[in-house]
């Protein structure tokens, strides 16, 4: 290699080294602090079988308690019509038991353990977390599913925008069905961390959804606040 192109590369090399340490890196955590609340409203719409259907229902998430570790106790209470909850409980069939109160375990980690037997996972992002601090661009898999319904997401953290004020991480999401999964899930999912508390203050997403000749699309919009903080 001639001395010219050898210090070419040489400096590529460098710049490339140099730019990536100066990228700052991000913890992507959620803070639980004891007696904060968390509004949500979830709205599913879907089309199946040329019958189009929208499910809206709200949530609250109530820390009753913080363990040294940052994980805590939280009563999840839906706010829902009695019709409501019955269609919801419908469409989730064997996937579990929708209760109007539940109690969980949440981590810093955004995992989430139910405490109630039988308890339908809702809410549960665990996918958008990393488990190491990440740089604008980095990308990271997770397996998650509920029951028969196993999917892989494929995430990329795409940085830092402003959402209703808020400074909020951005992590795209790439949904893919496992081989085994019953039904098939496959998709796009957008969400929006708050990079101060690290709770999900958004998620916007199209999945389709296939058992046998059985096809179903569906349009996920998720919003979230803490109480009194509703934009």
């Amino acid at each position: 290699m001639r001395a010219g192109a050898q210090r070419a590369w040489l400096g590529w090399l460098v710049a490339t080294i140099l730019t990536a340490c100066g990228e700052p890196e991000y913890t992507i955590q959620r803070t639980l602090t004891q007696g904060e609340h968390w509004r949500y409203t979830l709205q599913l719409q879907g089309e199946l079988q040329g019958q189009t259907d929208t499910l809206k229902l709200e949530y609250v998430d109530t820390v009753q308690s913080v363990a040294s570790d940052g994980s805590a106790l939280v009563e999840r209470t839906i706010r829902a019509t009695p019709e409501e909850l019955k269609r919801l409980q419908a469409s989730i069939g064997p996937f579990g038991v929708l209760k109007p109160k539940t109690r969980w375990k949440l981590f810093p980690d955004g995992r989430e353990i139910p405490l109630d037997k039988d308890a339908f996972l809702l809410g549960a992002f665990t996918y958008a977390y990393p488990d190491r601090p990440v740089r604008v661009g980095a990308q990271w898999g997770r397996i998650d599913g509920v029951g028969s319904l196993q999917v892989k997401y494929l995430c990329r953290f795409e940085g830092i925008e402003t959402l209703d004020g808020v400074r909020c991480y951005r992590i795209d999401a790439q949904v893919e069905p496992m081989p085994d999964s019953l039904p098939q899930m496959s998709g796009n999912i957008t969400v929006y961390v708050d990079a101060e508390r690290g709770w999900v203050r958004q998620i916007q997403g199209t999945l389709k959804m296939q058992a046998g000749e059985l096809e179903g699309a569906f349009q996920l919009h998720l919003r979230g606040a803490p109480a009194g903080d509703e934009p």
